[in-house]
């Protein structure tokens, strides 16, 4: 999740007072603790923003697939 969130976190630093970097930084919170999320924030996004949220969001998927499939694969060789 590194380069979606490096890219938010510059934009959150440019545009701290936005609407758009609350619902960013909002969004990456949710991502990182299990906290509530309301989606339909992001359709009032710009579609850069739109597009790191985006980002991000992918990115977090695929980090969370990884870590799900190495604790598999531990638990299957602990089967042995």
């Amino acid at each position: 999740m590194a380069n979606a969130v490096k890219n938010i976190a510059k934009f959150i630093k440019r545009n701290p007072e936005s609407e758009e970097a609350t619902v960013l930084w909002e969004l990456c919170k949710a991502l990182e603790s299990d906290y509530p999320f309301e989606l339909h924030k992001l359709f009032n996004l710009s579609l850069k923003s739109f597009e790191m949220a985006m980002d991000v969001l992918d990115e977090w998927r695929i980090d969370r697939l990884i870590t799900e499939r190495r604790v598999q694969k531990y638990l299957d060789l602990s089967d042995d």
